[in-house]
């Protein structure tokens, strides 16, 4: 749900099929309006953030948000080899957000976050006489997932992106993303780029997407989303290969069966040479779901495994001794919960920050009803996840006050283990408004910090409206 819209104006990069353009030139506007209401209570303080900082929110007591996301644009479509895509976005926005405790002061001005910005800008043109469809600009771009979402790329960048079909069972694409630059100059070092390549093998109930990525980053660049490996303050240049696949069986429907895998490595130049002593990683994703579509929803059964780190915090409190973040975290679409894995609307609150919305460094089970119904126009999900970390965090020479919290770094070890309950509904008031109600426990055991407070249970109300046009 938290990547609607994107996902209505493409399918995906590897699998579009670029069919049924217009034949003559043509506007296409449309909006998206989001109103969220949240109440929870996040136990102890898991966000640094402070209370002037826009993204701040439930962190440390019970609270209440409200927030508003618009997001609208178009589609111009001039024939059926050429059209061009914008799509902006205003927010979230949390209601009163502003450094002067004024309600007549302009949050446009004065808080908020991220207000107002340009979300998605690309042409898509074909090569002529070809099948081949070239999008340039900023764009969604999806390393292919069948199972719970994409656990490493499901977001938009800065892109050539090349895709075609072979043939009605073979579809291909290419594309080229600059991830980070800081407008440097050509000495700067400060650049982040990757090339993806990905595929969909279609045929009468099996799909099958293999598909590989290489990202050099530059010693002064930066990774989005989420640090690899270490703070910003740590000067390296990095080289991570990564290979995956996706599969999808439904040629026993009602039962579908997905499973999603990936493995990376990942070579450091630290350049520093301060930071760790082995500069070569491996690691690796899979996760799997089972689902059975009934004549009132869909059941689900699934889990997933992905391999961890290894920390070591000195005699000084410090995050030294790091053997490896082993994953390249870029900017992931995994929703295998509302809560601890950002499956929500709008997202105004910080829950997500335990996990990034990120598997790795966990493992987990998963069960889901999905879509049942009794009464017209409204739908329920229900859902029970449990999680459990597989990092492994040492404490080298004399103990400290400092440690580790957990749950403030998403470094969960074997000993910490989290059960999540959802239970989700969705009214359609009209055909274009809709009002979703979120409810969310999470009960958490965590046993691996001594010196730090230990996070409480979590719980999570949202009640969300959301109006398409």
């Amino acid at each position: 749900m938290k990547k609607l819209t994107t996902l209505i104006l493409t399918a995906g990069l590897a699998v579009s099929s670029f069919a049924g353009h217009a034949g003559a030139a043509e506007f296409k506007p449309f909006a998206q309006f989001a109103e969220e209401f949240i109440y929870g209570n996040a136990g102890k303080s898991h966000y640094t953030g402070s209370a002037g900082d826009p993204s701040y929110s439930l962190g440390g007591q019970e609270n209440f948000n409200a927030a508003t996301r618009i997001r609208f644009g178009f589609d111009y479509i001039a024939s059926e080899d050429l059209s061009a895509t914008m799509l902006f976005q205003y927010g979230h926005t949390n209601w009163g957000a502003n450094n002067n405790n004024d309600f007549t002061s302009d949050p446009e001005v004065t808080g908020g976050s991220d207000h107002f910005r340009m979300r998605l800008a690309y042409i898509d043109w074909m090569i002529p006489a070809t099948d081949i469809n070239v999008r340039m600009g900023r764009q969604p771009i999806v390393a292919p997932s069948y199972a719970f979402g994409s656990a490493l790329l499901d977001s938009r960048a800065d892109a050539v992106s090349l895709t075609g079909a072979l043939n009605d069972n073979v579809a291909l694409g290419l594309s080229w993303l600059r991830i980070d630059s800081k407008d440097g100059g050509f000495k700067a070092k400060d650049d982040t780029d990757a090339l993806l390549l990905s595929s969909e093998f279609a045929f009468d109930g099996v799909k099958i997407a293999p598909w590989a990525m290489y990202a050099h980053k530059q010693a002064k660049a930066a990774l989005p989303a989420y640090p690899a490996f270490f703070s910003s303050n740590n000067i390296y240049a990095l080289d991570a290969y990564i290979l995956g696949a996706s599969a999808e069986l439904s040629m026993f429907d009602p039962f579908i069966f997905a499973v999603d895998a990936l493995y990376t490595r990942s070579k450091l130049d630290d350049q520093a040479k301060k930071a760790v002593s082995d500069h070569n990683f491996d690691a690796f994703y899979v996760g799997a779901r089972a689902s059975y579509k009934l004549d009132n929803g869909t059941a689900s059964l699934g889990g997933w495994y992905a391999s961890g780190s290894d920390l070591t915090i000195n005699n000084i409190g410090n995050l030294q001794k790091i053997h490896a973040r082993p994953f390249v975290l870029l900017e992931g679409g995994f929703g295998a919960s509302t809560i601890l894995f950002g499956d929500n609307i709008v997202g105004a609150d910080s829950y997500n920050t335990l996990t990034g919305d990120s598997p790795f460094g966990t493992w987990g089970l998963l069960a889901e009803y999905a879509g049942f119904s009794f009464m017209e126009n409204l739908t329920h999900t229900a859902r029970v996840v449990y999680v459990q970390g597989t990092n492994d965090i040492k404490q080298d020479g004399q103990k400290t006050s400092m440690g580790i919290n957990a749950f403030e770094s998403g470094f969960f070890t074997s000993k910490d283990h989290l059960v999540e309950v959802d239970f989700n509904s969705t009214y359609q008031i009209y055909k274009n408004l809709s009002a979703t109600l979120e409810l969310g426990y999470v009960f958490v055991n965590q046993n691996s910090l001594a010196d730090t407070p230990e996070q409480d249970d979590i719980f999570r109300s949202g009640l969300t409206f959301v109006y398409n046009f």
